[in-house]
């Protein structure tokens, strides 16, 4: 072990090439260990359990991607950064805990967690975006429930998580992106009044959904949002837009508006059916 002139233990960052002495079933990181390098762990599939100190400050890139047997992670509370795919294709992983300093949930970083059923966030959570395609593929995901500080949920974040159905939205949501819901099993919507923009198929295919109504300062709202919605019944827009895109909703599905308003044009002029408030 090294020390400093003072005695102490110098902090230690865990890299692919000195990672050996630590590889087993079950992972103790070292207490004076303050970096986990990309790659580190990356498809060592023996790992089952990994047990992180506080004073932890940063997981790299794939550090623990492709960790097939890892079941569940309690992120320390120090932790203050997560690389992209850092947990990717952890395929039996179930539940995951994001500690409070963490402030943005990275590109793929738990893409293909196929039996993720949990995530839970700090009650002190700072989190403001979920990045592109994060939980992609979380099929086992029911439930999610936002820190209110999330102000982004970033293209293909839940890109097919199927058994998706309730999602709490933050009360400070500005912006959902292309595709983020896309083919989720959501059972209605709940949008909070914060929202500016709707991108494009932020909604596509979610086949379960009834009814929805836009809260009033979205001001753009992208094609194909809540195309191929096939129970879709009505969307209620009892605003001004500025932007509406091409093809919302379905054909079978009924925009409910103000007679004389921009949404009403907007039906007039691409003949979905609607009717008036």
């Amino acid at each position: 072990m090294t020390y400093n002139i003072s005695g102490r233990k110098q902090n230690l960052t865990l890299q692919r090439c000195n990672c050996t002495p630590y590889l087993k079933r079950d992972i103790d990181i070292p207490a004076n260990c303050t970096i986990i390098s990309e790659k580190t762990f990356q498809n060592r599939s023996m790992i089952q359990s990994v047990s992180f100190p506080y004073g932890l400050k940063q997981i790299g890139s794939n550090a623990f991607s492709g960790c097939s047997r890892l079941k569940h992670l309690l992120l320390p509370e120090s932790l203050c950064q997560i690389g992209k795919e850092a947990f990717s294709d952890c395929t039996t992983l179930s539940s995951i805990y994001i500690p409070q300093y963490i402030s943005t949930i990275s590109k793929g970083m738990l893409r293909n967690a196929h039996k993720l059923s949990e995530t839970l966030f700090s009650n002190k959570s700072r989190l403001l975006k979920i990045q592109a395609d994060a939980f992609s593929e979380c099929s086992a995901l029911r439930e999610i429930s936002f820190p209110d500080s999330v102000q982004e949920i970033g293209n293909g974040s839940f890109y097919k998580c199927k058994n998706l159905s309730e999602v709490h939205f933050p009360e400070n949501l500005k912006v959902i992106s292309n595709q983020a819901f896309y083919s989720c099993g959501l059972t209605s919507l709940e949008l909070p009044d914060s929202l500016e923009i709707l991108d494009e198929s932020a909604f596509f295919k979610c086949n379960n959904l009834i009814t929805v109504t836009l809260p009033p300062n979205v001001r753009y709202i992208g094609k194909w949002v809540f195309h191929g919605c096939n129970r879709l019944q009505y969307l209620e827009i009892r605003h001004d837009p500025e932007y509406i895109g091409e093809w919302i909703i379905n054909r079978a599905a009924t925009i409910r508006c103000y007679k004389g308003s921009k949404a009403d044009r907007y039906c007039q002029e691409s003949g979905f059916k609607v009717e008036y408030l």
